[in-house]
């Protein structure tokens, strides 16, 4: 049943994730958001952009020409050919992103210099070898899924996380030794899928014969993987890119990761564990020509993240400032800092359509060959978001702030980009309509509608409490008793309505 394999992997990410909170509290409280922790930020977000963007395409297209009927029979020695020619690639271009360090970081950290432009170098040294680890782990990481092995995958970042955190406690630790430490855990990533890997028949000298030589190299010299790789960035550009609009004024780089990185970690725990779940069936079904499944899958998948994401943009609302406060404020981590943070973060939250459609629905659209909708609404976006934020840059005032005391242009920039995810959705629902047909039924139709009341239902819950009892509602501890309240009522609301039982007893049927 997918509904107990999809609980099992978001258990095993939520485990792994738990710790990358972890890591980002014991970071906060060494480094705060000053200047080392937004040039670290920016360095490693540009590993978590360009190489993990390298490393999501790779997998996705591995499993996609697994499932090829010309692969049939011939997996392992694909497999093997696969991997052998990436880590050739990757390698030659960290040597070219090394000789280009320099103006790289004259791009994404614009307004540094002196010590500081040093610094911010010699980190992108350091961290250039995580090119072939992260996108290693990556296809690894795919080749197992289409093996329906999915807890290793999903815990995959739990080494990396651990000795990142064990570094942040030795004594005056220099932000160059945390970033040596990251680069060896983009590593243990690849370490802790080895005996899978092996166990489940792959292997990375298996030879194919000339005839599957050449489709192997057909595949991986398919432009297939620029389209994925651009369709797959969008996301992350655009937090990117508020993050360099917003670097002159110090902190805020560090505010838009701290934002960002807790809606991507919460929100990847159920979008990531759907597509490890369903992708590999999805792509075998598709090929087989089963685009019933296919469909009915499509419909499951948005009634379930619809059932997910919408009590997390109630939780963001109504208690954002009470969790960002009691996972971060301690330190150099201030009241000041939780309040941004919260309010930013807001914000990327009511992108998530846009987060969903990419990391989801966008491989839909790939198993089709229609990348025009990926690809134009990606670049499209981005476009647009640069010239949002140049237009916000150069009309709202760096020192006028809101109510709440967070800069307005912060504000203004994360809305922008919020509305440009929501639009790329929109997209991306058009193009999978002309792909498997008309995919909203009037079973779908009213799960959501009764999803939506079950938050309705929750949300009167809240502003009870918060009318009753404020001081209680959003106290440092105690703002743990209405948030399960709240959670209680949703669950038991999705039940009464009959939801919550369809969404755990799917079978398996297309496989």
């Amino acid at each position: 049943m997918i509904g107990s394999a999809y609980i099992m992997v978001v258990l095993g990410i939520l485990l792994a994730k738990g710790v990358g909170f972890y890591r980002d509290m014991v970071f906060a409280g060494a480094f705060g958001t000053a200047v080392e922790s937004d040039i670290y930020f920016q360095v490693f977000g540009l590993v978590n952009l360009i190489f993990t963007g390298i490393g999501v395409a790779l997998s996705t297209l591995v499993i996609k020409n697994l499932n090829k009927s010309e692969n049939v029979g011939r997996e392992k020695e694909y497999a093997a050919s696969f991997i052998r020619k990436s880590v050739l690639f990757l390698s030659l271009s960290a040597v070219i992103l090394g000789l280009l360090a320099k103006p790289i970081v004259g791009v994404i950290l614009p307004e540094i210099s002196g010590a500081d432009f040093a610094l911010a170098v010699n980190m992108m040294y350091i961290m250039l070898p995580s090119l072939v680890f992260v996108v290693l782990a990556y296809i690894f990481s795919g080749l197992l899924q289409n093996k329906k092995v999915y807890f290793i995958t999903s815990i995959m970042s739990l080494p990396f996380n651990a000795v990142i955190i064990l570094t942040l406690f030795m004594k005056n630790v220099s932000i160059i030794t945390v970033a040596a430490v990251t680069t060896i855990g983009w590593f243990l990533q690849v370490a802790i899928q080895m005996p899978a890997f092996f166990k489940n028949g792959y292997s990375l000298t298996a030879r194919s014969q000339s005839k599957g030589a050449d489709r192997t190299k057909k595949h991986a010299g398919s432009p297939e993987l620029i389209w994925i790789f651009i369709s797959n960035m969008m996301f992350q550009l655009c937090v990117y890119i508020d993050r360099a609009f917003v670097s002159s004024t110090e902190g805020m780089a560090s505010t838009f990761n701290y934002a960002s990185n807790l809606f991507i970690t919460i929100a990847s725990v159920f979008v990531v564990a759907m597509s490890t779940v369903v992708f590999p069936s999805i792509s075998k079904n598709y090929e087989e020509g089963n685009c019933d499944y296919v469909n009915e899958l499509v419909r499951y998948i948005i009634t379930i993240m619809s059932a997910i994401f919408l009590p997390f943009l109630l939780v963001v609302g109504c208690f954002g400032t009470d969790i960002i406060r009691l996972v971060y404020e301690r330190g150099a981590f201030t009241a000041r800092s939780t309040t941004m943070v919260s309010v930013m973060m807001l914000m990327y939250t009511l992108g998530a359509l846009g987060y969903v459609a990419q990391e989801l629905f966008n491989k839909v659209l790939y198993l089709a060959g229609k990348y025009k909708y990926t690809v134009t609404g990606t670049l499209s976006v981005v476009a647009l978001n640069i010239i949002t934020n140049v237009i916000i840059k150069f009309t709202v005032p760096e020192d006028t702030v809101t109510a709440s005391g967070v800069p307005l242009s912060a504000v203004a920039v994360s809305a922008s980009t919020a509305v440009l995810l929501t639009l790329y959705a929109v997209l991306v629902a058009v193009g999978m309509k002309k792909v498997i047909g008309s995919y909203f039924t009037k079973t779908t139709v009213a799960d959501i509608i009764k999803t939506l009341l079950s938050g309705a239902v929750a949300l009167i819950v809240y502003i009870v409490f918060n009318a009753l009892s404020p001081d209680f509602t959003h106290g440092y501890i105690t703002f743990a008793v209405p948030l399960c309240a709240c959670g209680a009522v949703y669950i038991i609301c999705l039940a009464l309505f009959g939801v919550l039982r369809r969404l755990l007893k799917r079978e398996k049927k297309g496989e």
